[in-house]
């Protein structure tokens, strides 16, 4: 009967060093893929009724891979917010970048409007680069919020893809990102007016 329970509590710590070797490998392997696939990410922001806000974008290549193009594709509810210009970063110009942008227009499932925009680098020189896409300030995208929106936090969703400079291979599809932009509609100012001059 001993030698059962042993087996037993054997059999359970062998499958339970198993299942965490497993977990951490899984852990280890999705780490790799996003250091191999590299970063794109959005800088948060806030702004009232009538306000145009800007939300940064930041790159962050892969350790030693070189990106030529880069393609991006943000989606919100445009309601209360809608897409002004895109201007260039610091990362942009140092680099020699040209920023290309697009807006498409559309509904959601509830009815609701909604925005795509869709932003692509290229380089502006002729003859072939010699350094992909550098890391840092990539644009700020540029946005008005409506007159008469209501207050919300709206969630810009996007995703990117990548190629390799000079082969123009496709790099494995870099994370998708996120942030929210927190707008204060035309009630919210008394609110905000009290609580300034009252603390």
């Amino acid at each position: 009967m001993k030698c059962c329970n042993v087996k037993v509590v054997l059999a359970g710590v062998v499958a339970t060093v198993w299942l965490y070797t497993g977990i951490s490998a899984q852990g280890q392997n999705r780490e790799t893929a996003a250091r191999e696939a590299g970063r794109v990410s959005l800088g948060t922001t806030s702004g009232s009724a009538g306000d145009l806000i800007v939300v940064p974008i930041y790159f962050s290549p892969a350790q030693g891979v070189e990106v030529g193009l880069l393609k991006l594709e943000i989606s919100y509810v445009s309601a209360n917010l809608k897409f002004a210009n895109l201007e260039a970063g610091i990362a942009a110009t140092t680099g020699g970048l040209e920023l290309r942008s697009e807006v498409k227009e559309a509904k959601n499932d509830k009815g609701v409007d909604t925005q795509t925009l869709q932003i692509t680098t290229s380089f502006r020189s002729t003859g072939p680069p010699q350094k992909g896409s550098p890391e840092g300030l990539l644009a700020y995208i540029h946005m008005k919020v409506g007159e008469s929106a209501r207050s919300a936090s709206i969630t810009l969703r996007g995703s990117a893809e990548a190629s390799e400079l000079g082969s123009n291979q496709r790099l494995q599809k870099l994370q998708s990102f996120e942030t929210t932009v927190d707008v204060f509609g035309a009630d919210a100012q008394p609110m905000l007016a009290c609580f300034f001059f009252t603390h």
